[in-house]
């Protein structure tokens, strides 16, 4: 059978899946919608006023390349589905791909050939179990927001393609390349699936530490949009890794418990006694992995808080040192910078300052 190329299926034609639809048109693909909703088709075909900005007009400009349907034979002749039904959440509280694998089950079983590319928020790993029903398939979640699909569909700040397949990525990114010019990020489905949760994670995170701040301003007669206006400006990326310390931060986050404390700003102090008390458990997690696999001896490169500095105030490599020696571990350490403020900090049979990085490492078994 041949299949044309600008040729595409969307599957759920929703509040994305039909702006997804109109914006695949109007940059010149023909577009099978199905859903399994006659109303919902229906209403697409009738033109029913959409409150959504921009989706009536493109229904109207670009409507003519649409065909929707709610039978799933319409795909039989397309090159990619994308998938964008509803994932709600379960009693346990993750989310349900029944819509999503039902979609995928369908779709296979009209074009068992085709790309699938599923756009519907997923639980980590479920690429992984709807792989299993159709074998070509990515992951390319919507970054969108409610009242401006179109304008986030036609300019995000980047597109995620998750890919078992880079062949298959690249199609996908064929796609939106003739949409937008902005960056394409190709990684593998189940880190696609956690940039999605985690990017919304942090978004709802911003919100409510705003909305601390706004708290704490009113009490303290400042302009809310004038510090967080600021605080914005400063934009700082963060890997995992040990967490934070040095003289400035830990100390600001106990004064700033403090100032909400007094300011009657529960949710502010609570928020500030979450995030010291996370902190802290970063170094029992890290001493959790050492003990595992260390026979008793340890080789610690590196003890100052952060790199590139002398100091130690509050350091986590310093604090699982502590640990360690508490344990009876015989712990060997090397840091050019920060050695020295480690001995006046530091001492006994259990530790072992080292002149090298190769000595360091030859005594310990871990």
């Amino acid at each position: 059978m041949y299949i044309c190329e600008d040729n595409l299926g969307v599957v759920g034609l929703g509040k994305i899946g039909l702006p997804l639809a109109l914006v695949l048109c109007k940059a010149g693909f023909n577009v099978k919608g199905i859903d399994i909703s006659e109303e919902v088709v229906m209403g697409v075909k009738s033109r029913l006023h959409r409150p959504e900005p921009l989706v009536d007009e493109y229904l109207a400009k670009y409507g003519d390349r649409l065909t929707v349907s709610t039978d799933y034979k319409a795909l039989k002749d397309v090159s990619i589905v994308f998938v964008i039904t509803q994932t709600p959440l379960t009693e346990e509280r993750g989310l349900d791909i029944g819509c999503v694998k039902s979609a995928v089950e369908e779709v296979h079983r009209v074009n068992p050939n085709c790309l699938v590319v599923v756009s519907s928020t997923l639980n980590p790993g479920d690429c992984d179990k709807l792989r299993r029903i159709h074998n070509r398939l990515c992951y390319n979640p919507e970054f969108v927001a409610q009242g401006k699909i179109i304008r986030d569909l036609e300019n995000p700040k980047f597109t995620v393609i998750g890919a078992y397949d880079r062949r298959d990525g690249e199609k996908v990114a064929e796609v939106w390349r003739r949409i937008h010019t902005k960056p394409i990020i190709m990684v593998k489905p189940v880190e696609a699936e956690l940039i999605k949760i985690v990017l919304n994670v942090k978004f709802s995170m911003d919100i409510t530490f705003a909305n601390v701040v706004g708290w704490l301003c009113e009490k303290y007669g400042a302009d809310p949009d004038v510090v967080m206006d600021t605080v914005n400006r400063d934009k700082r990326s963060y890997k995992p890794g040990l967490g934070y310390a040095g003289p400035c931060f830990p100390r600001d986050m106990m004064a700033f418990a403090t100032i909400c404390d007094k300011a009657d700003v529960a949710a502010g102090k609570k928020l500030a006694d979450t995030l010291n008390e996370i902190n802290n458990q970063v170094v029992e997690e890290y001493f959790r992995r050492i003990v595992e696999v260390s026979q008793g001896s340890v080789a610690v490169l590196g003890v100052t808080y952060k790199p590139g500095v002398p100091l130690i105030d509050e350091s986590q490599p310093v604090k699982i040192v502590q640990k360690l020696i508490t344990k009876g571990y015989k712990v060997y350490v090397y840091d050019p910078m920060g050695m020295e403020n480690v001995r006046k900090k530091l001492s006994g049979k259990n530790i072992i300052f080292c002149k090298s990085m190769e000595e360091c490492v030859e005594k310990a078994d871990t």
